[in-house]
């Protein structure tokens, strides 16, 4: 037996003569209906390819909250099947079908949004679309490429601007802003963090405890556009980008070598680089978090160590703050965590004011 294709967008069409109801009770039949979002038209000035009048026709969307076989909705008009489509392409195409401005209805009449009837403010939603859908010209993308590599925009602002298909083309062009940007990036931290010591605290738990919670919740008061937390997986900073507070998240003895992640953790190392799958990225911490499940001892006694007396448990030791989580201390250690960070950004901000007034001297 054959399975019923079911949707949630649908295209009902339906030559005017042939309505299996009055026309004046097509809205009724559709505000009755269980569709969450819909819209019509009716098609009367169309004309085929000789220039003869095509006979009117409606054509009406249907949008539902949960998928529907086609049978379903041919039941809401009281006509076969056969008059139903489903719409394959975005609810918005199909909006902009009724008034033909989709690319395959372009040499047809254009009729006007005021002429659609629908369960919402067409003409408003129409507009929305054409932002969405109107193509930039190549100097408008140039412009805009160069607004981002001026740090005028973000590369999200960009991609929302000239498109997926345009940052694809421009992808090599991009990469190599968006490594000179990093560049940039980290000599302005390492000009304003100089003297200053990046803070590693090793929080662990059961699982469950709320580890990465606590943290996040304190970043997103804190420094709420200057973290990230870095996913559980081997290559943590393949989506890092130069964020001054790094969670590095559930984190396991095989994710890194020893010595690696002793490098990473340097206390007063800070012109350091952070290794992710196709390049390394230069690493610009302030605080690093690690959540794990492992105790610092648990963790270098399942860690891959070749020579126990240079690779020592004390190299790790030494480099971080150990706080073991659970349910009893969960307030303290976030509240703790806090004031660590509050005490440390004030002497930041003095430190980062008496460097400045420094080279303004200078440069007098």
């Amino acid at each position: 037996m054959k399975k019923a294709i079911r949707s949630r967008q649908f295209m009902y069409t339906q030559d005017l003569d042939h309505l299996p109801f009055k026309k004046e009770d097509l809205k009724t039949i559709l505000e009755k209906s269980s569709v969450e979002e819909w819209a019509y038209i009716l098609h009367d000035k169309d004309i085929d390819k000789d220039g003869k009048t095509i006979r009117p026709h409606f054509h009406v969307v249907l949008k539902f909250k949960d998928a529907k076989t086609i049978s379903r909705v041919a039941k809401i008009f009281n006509d076969k099947q056969e008059y139903i489509e489903v719409w394959k392409n975005t609810i918005g195409n199909a909006y902009s079908y009724l008034i033909h401005e989709t690319s395959k209805a372009k040499d047809k009449h254009h009729y006007e949004p005021t002429e659609v009837i629908s369960s919402f403010d067409f003409e408003t939603r129409i507009k929305q679309i054409r932002k969405k859908v109107a193509k930039p010209s190549k100097k408008d993308i140039d412009d805009l490429i160069d607004d981002y590599s001026n740090e005028l925009l973000t590369k999200t602002e960009l991609q929302e601007k000239i498109g997926v298909l345009e940052m694809a083309k421009h992808k090599t062009l991009l990469d190599h802003i968006e490594d000179i940007l990093a560049y940039k990036k980290h000599q302005k931290f390492l000009k304003d963090f100089k003297g200053q010591k990046c803070t590693t605290y090793w929080i662990y738990g059961k699982s469950g405890i709320g580890k990465t919670k606590m943290v996040r919740e304190i970043l997103e008061e804190l420094h709420p556009n200057n973290f990230r937390i870095l996913g559980s997986q081997r290559d943590h900073f393949q989506e890092y980008h130069g964020e001054e507070f790094i969670v590095i998240n559930d984190l396991r003895p095989q994710d890194y070598e020893y010595g690696q992640l002793l490098t990473l953790l340097d206390t007063w190392e800070i012109d350091k680089m952070a290794p992710a799958r196709y390049h390394d990225k230069y690493l610009n911490a302030r605080a690093i978090y690690i959540t794990t499940p492992y105790s610092p001892i648990a963790f270098y006694n399942g860690a891959n160590i070749v020579n126990g007396l240079i690779d020592s448990f004390e190299q790790l030791n030494r480099r971080i703050i150990t706080l073991h989580l659970t349910e009893d201390n969960y307030d303290d250690i976030k509240a703790d965590l806090i004031k660590d960070d509050q005490i440390a950004e004030a002497i930041w901000k003095i430190k980062k004011s008496t460097s400045q007034t420094d080279s303004d001297k200078s440069n007098d």
